[in-house]
This record gives C-alpha cells, structure tokens and sequence, in this order.
C-alpha cells in the first residue's frame, strides 16, 4: 500500500483586489534573523532558514517615498507557498501597522502548494464604541510592514528548517463592509442567543424553532464511528498486544502508542471543555450590552440548549447526543476540563486533572511549588487523595475506570530556572497519583510550550508516564532534540493543546492561531494531527476546545472562535468533516502505511 496522505480541500480567496505595490522586488524585501533569500526571475522569492528564533523570515518594506501598504480595499492579504523542505514545516504571514499586528499560520506538507491568506481586521470596518467589546482592528491603509516568518518557536535549528518558495502576494475579496456599524447604533451588540446581533452568517440562530430543528436534522446526519476502530476507538486490526485491562503505553516499531485495555494500538483525539456551559460572564457588569435581561451568569449556551432539547434538565440527553457526536466526527477522547457527569457515562475513553489550584501547598516568591520543601511531598499526596475520595465524583470513579487513560496534575505552571525543584515536583506527582489509581498513566503538567530547557524535559521524561504539551502551532512536525526542544529522551508526548480560528460567525477574536477561513480551520487541522501522526512521540492531539468562547469574553478576557460548535450548538461543518477524514485514516498514518 502507498504511502496515505491527508487529502486536503484548496481554500478559495475571492476575486483579485487592486492595490498598492506587492510585488517582492529586491530592493523592498530584506532577511531577518539569519535567514537567506533567493530571488527569481518569475516575481518570487526562495525563504531558507535554519532559525525557529521569533521573526526569522523576511520582511516586505513599503516602496521608496511611501509610509506603507495601502491594504484596505481587500478582505484577505494572500499568498502561493510552495514548499521545497524535506518534511512538514510552518510559515506566518504577518501584517503589522504603527501599533499592532496580526497573523496567520499554515503547515506544509513537503512540495505541497497552497495559498495562506490572512482575514484584515479593518478599523473603518470593524470599530466599537470604546468600553464595549469588539474584532482588534488595525490600520490597514498604513500597514508599515508585511513579513513571512516563524512564531511561537520550538524547533531545534537545522539546516533548511524553513524552506520555501514565495509569489504573487495579493489583495483578494471585497471588504466586509457589511459588518459595518454605527457606534451610535452599536449598543447593545449580543442577541438573546449570545450571538453577535449586528452580522449576518448563514448558521446564524433566529428563532427557538431553528434550534429544536438543529437536533433532528444532526440526528438524522450522524455517522457511527470509524470501521478501523474498537470499543474504545484503538486500532481493531492492528497488532494485538498485552491486554491489561487498562491504558498503558508502548512502543512499537519505533513510535510511541497508547495501548487500549485490551491491548489494541490508540491515538488520542481528542477535544478539551465539553460541557453544557463554560466561563459564563457577568451580565450585570455591563448591562447595555445584552438585549436580554442581565443575569449574573449570562448562560447563553445553557439557555440555547434548554429550547433545544425542550426541557431544563437536558444534560443527560445532551450528552449521549454528544457522545454520538463525537463518535460521527471521529474524535476518540474525551479531553481535559470535560464535565465529570460526561465521563461518568463510561462510554468513551478520557482524562481528568487533579487541580492544584486553592491547594495549601509551599510556594516560591515566583509562584512555583517549593518542591525541596520537607511537607511539599506529603501535602501533595494528601490533596491528591482527598480529591480521590470524594464520594460520587469522576476523580473517584475514574481511579478503577479503564476508560480513564490517565490524570494530569497541574497546568501550565511557571517553573523556576533552577532545575533542582524539577524533579521533586514530578517525581511526588507520580507517587501521588500511584497511591490512589496504580493502573492510570500520570500525564504531567501540561507545559505552556514545546520550548523548554533540557533539564525541563529530562526530569519530566524521568517521571511522568506521558508528556502533556499545550502548544498552539500550525506544525509539531520538525520538534526535534536541539537547544530549546526536547532533549534525547525516550518518552511519549501528548499535544494536549492546540486551536486554529477566524473572524467568522460575528465572533471578535481568531484565537491563539489565526486562519483565513472555515476552510483554513480545517486544513490547519488536519495538518497539525498529521504532523504529529507521523511523529515518533506524539501519541495523541486534543484540540482546545468544544465551544466557542463567550462573544463577550470569558473571565480572562479570552473569546476567541475555536469551537467545534458555536454558542448556539450549531457544528463547524468543514472542521468536523476535517476531524472525521482524520480519525478514519489516522491509524495507517501513524504505522507509515
């Protein structure tokens, strides 16, 4: 059998804008960051670095005499890549005015061609009223500087890392100038679906009748899950191994794997934050916002799915709706921050946390653990146990549950750069953790970053039975033993972590990882998966998260367009379709097939 690749849908971008000078002449476009450039004949440029530093690429300059771009009568900036590495690799386009900027991410597969496009968020479009919430916008007739390059770094350097041919740079699509709205007319901008009240999209909810329509045309739709998988969605005609009644890990001819409980090889994917509501705000903080009364959780979602299902106490029905969900898009885990009343169910595999948060533990002045102090271990144990104990809760049943793989402790801590408090740390985690659920994987702390020192990484490969990774990047292709990468460990890692989202559905934010389009979110995805897929470490990727974030914002301020459903529970069809091709072919990618 020949060697299976993720087939991938081209994007379209619209109709050809004219506009100022985008040519990549010489004498305009300037390496950054020791990165090489050759320019050919036919208007494009070869991009070659060896370099994952911030910025390393090449940067687009204004024309002599002018101030900047003038990018404002195009909805997109877009560009053709082609990619001339070896292997997988990442590329950002980034636009940037006097003051702010933005970008979007895309992987490449090697001698793929495609086009990045970056949505422009235009002031004149899309402004609010100062103290209400809105799209960050720039100046996009005075954009100082247009740059291709590497963000968010973690690779290990290497020749030709960055390798890749560049052309016809391009305004595409009118303007949104529909979105547009009067600052007079602005309050209040949330409907009493949680929506954005001012745009026009076609999922967009208008009546209770649209929602209670949803839930027999999804049902009608659903799909049962993969052929190639078992009960617990592993690799039913792959190879047969030790079944021990629980998740393990194993290496297999040269690749990390989970192990379901009867043996069979398992890839984890999964999505992070399913629940019936999550990060409600505060309607009484800003009262003119909402056209509906203000309450102190603004629920959205929970009200949306009380019509839907034509009851209050829907959360039953809701998630064995869910489930089915998840089994039709291919997703085989149910991943962190999930409702316990979710996992309790016992029909699809996941993983909890053990929250340290509120726990009475020894800090540093940095805020870290003081892991060398003489009760850190014991007052750690006895937390985890506590939280174990608590008669009905997933944390109690899942410690016997074989379809818990395992429990995170901790999440996206600030560790100190002294490595003495590294290995304390993890090493009490796992004594912890075996002392309540033996047979369940400890999957680490979730650290922010595949960028870590190598002391980091050595004494968490040392402990934690996997490494959990939150790392929001088009490609985990090329993570690499090297300076800021993982060091020469034998140890399987989980991307516990990632996202990719865009300007769509009236929402203000694209995220960590900003796309074109639906169509970006689903190419970046499969990307992503497969990138790690075909990585020898990488036993699994959980996308973060279920639902879209409130329009609003959640307590941090986050509200970004990163759902597998929005909040009225209306699915991402391409991304789900995405995530389906994935989990039908993902078993003959991991074994190279």
């Amino acid at each position: 059998m020949g060697r299976v690749w993720l087939a991938i849908v081209l994007c379209g971008v619209g109709p050809l804008v004219s506009a100022t000078d985008l040519s990549l002449s010489s004498d305009r476009v300037e390496a950054v960051h020791s990165a090489r450039l050759t320019f050919e004949q036919i208007g494009s440029v070869v991009l070659k670095s060896s370099s994952a530093e911030y910025s390393s690429g090449l940067r687009l300059l204004p024309a002599a005499g002018e101030s900047g771009f003038d990018l404002s009568s195009g909805r997109y900036l877009a560009a053709d890549l082609e990619s001339l590495a070896s292997h997988q690799q990442r590329v950002c386009l980034q636009v940037r005015d006097s003051s702010r900027d933005t970008y979007a991410g895309i992987a490449l597969d090697p001698g793929e061609k495609t086009t990045i496009k970056l949505h422009l968020p235009h002031d004149f479009i899309y402004a609010s009223p100062e103290g209400a919430k809105g799209v960050k916008t720039l100046d996009t007739r005075n954009i100082t500087d247009i740059a291709f390059l590497v963000v968010w770094p973690y690779e290990g350097q290497f020749s030709g890392l960055l390798n890749v041919r560049i052309s016809n740079i391009r305004l595409a699509g009118p303007p949104d100038h529909a979105r547009k709205v009067a600052l007079a007319n602005y309050l209040p901008f949330v409907d009493p679906y949680g929506q954005y009240m001012h745009g026009e999209w076609k999922y967009k909810v208008r009546t209770d009748a649209d929602l209670r329509g949803d839930l027999v045309r999804e049902r009608g739709e659903l799909k049962p899950a993969p052929e190639a998988w078992d009960e617990y969605g592993g690799w039913a005609n792959g190879p047969q191994l030790e079944a021990t009644g629980h998740f393990r890990t194993e290496k297999v001819n040269g690749k990390w794997w989970f192990v379901t409980p009867t043996g069979h090889l398992f890839y984890s994917l999964g999505i992070n934050v399913v629940k019936t509501d999550s990060d409600a705000p505060n309607g009484y903080m800003h009262r003119d916002w909402y056209v509906s009364p203000p309450q102190t959780a603004m629920s959205f979602p929970t009200w949306n799915l009380r019509k839907k299902f034509g009851k209050t106490d829907f959360a039953e029905d809701y998630y064995d709706f869910v489930l089915d969900r998840l089994e039709s898009w291919g997703i085989n885990t149910i991943g962190n921050w999930s409702d316990g009343a979710l996992t309790k169910l016992g029909r699809k595999p996941y993983m909890l946390a053990f929250d340290l948060s509120g726990v009475d533990l020894p800090k540093l002045s940095g805020g870290f653990y003081d892991t060398l102090d003489a009760t850190f271990a014991d007052k750690l144990k006895s937390s985890v146990q506590a939280a174990a104990q608590v008669a009905g809760s997933a944390q109690a049943q899942a410690v016997t549950d074989p379809m818990c793989i395992g429990f995170f402790i901790g999440n996206e801590l600030s560790f100190p750069t002294d490595s003495a408090y590294y290995e304390p740390f993890f090493k009490a985690c796992k004594e912890a953790l075996a002392a309540v659920a033996p047979s369940k994987l400890y999957l680490g702390s979730r650290f922010k970053s595949l960028r870590n020192s190598e002391a980091l990484w050595t004494a968490a490969a040392k402990w934690c039975d996997v490494i959990s990774v939150n790392s929001y990047v088009a490609s985990v292709a090329v993570f690499t033993d090297g300076q800021y990468a993982a060091p020469k460990f034998d140890r399987p890692v989980l991307h516990s972590e990632f996202h990719f989202g865009t300007l769509h559905r009236g929402m203000f934010s694209a995220g960590l990882c900003p796309v074109g389009d639906q169509c970006e979110r689903a190419r970046n995805y499969k990307r992503v998966v497969e990138g790690a897929l075909r990585h020898p470490y990488f036993v699994g990727s959980h996308w973060f998260q279920y639902r879209d974030q409130p329009l609003v914002g959640r307590g941090d301020g986050e509200n970004y367009q990163i759902g597998f459903v929005d909040v009225c529970d209306r699915p991402y069809p391409a991304l789900c379709r995405a995530a389906r091709e994935v989990g039908e072919m993902m078993y003959n990618v991991r074994a190279g097939k």
